[in-house]
């Protein structure tokens, strides 16, 4: 029997939901779904997690901390590390509330921006980010990108709430 036989592969697919919501009604105006570019940072984050060895970076600094958002139109790429163009006063903390587990290997984040937040900006691209030491701190040492995705533009006003759902699904 050939050592093959015994390999399996893990999975990594993102699928990114945004619902565009009237702010006062909740009302769906438009729903864009996307696959999502998983990182190549989210196989280091993995590893990072199974590893656990005395001398590595507590398990806790590698749990998904936050989603982000930007006004970048620049293709995604697996070597992404960072949004390209982020508005940091949108950063939305992942707290247990926002991870629903689903079927068998699957995990979704969820994150609401309000009418009155992020107002004046056309965003186009979201990420996935580790927790790090703190979740609201900017891109660096145990703070990683685990996916990035870019989006049909949409101009934030008051009038609307976004309302962005990142389904990861894991399978061997």
């Amino acid at each position: 029997m050939s050592k093959s036989t015994f390999v399996s592969r893990l999975r990594m697919i993102g699928i990114l939901r945004v619902r565009v919501r009237d702010a006062i009604t909740g009302t769906i105006l438009r729903t864009i779904v996307k696959r999502n570019t998983i990182t190549y940072e989210a196989g280091d984050i993995v590893r990072a997690l199974l590893a656990q060895r005395a001398t590595d970076t507590p398990a806790a600094q590698f749990q998904l901390g936050s989603m982000r958002f930007g006004t970048s139109s620049t293709a995604t790429s697996r070597n992404d590390t960072n949004l390209m163009a982020e508005i940091t006063a949108v950063r939305r903390q992942l707290t247990d509330l926002e991870k629903l587990n689903g079927g068998s290997g699957e995990l979704t984040l969820h994150a609401f921006m309000e009418g009155t937040a992020g107002n004046g900006n056309t965003y186009r691209e979201a990420g996935l980010f580790t927790r790090g030491t703190l979740w609201s701190a900017d891109v660096g040492g145990s703070l990683m990108c685990w996916a990035r995705q870019l989006h049909a533009a949409i101009e934030k006003t008051a009038a609307i709430a976004l309302e962005y759902d990142w389904t990861l699904q894991f399978t061997v």
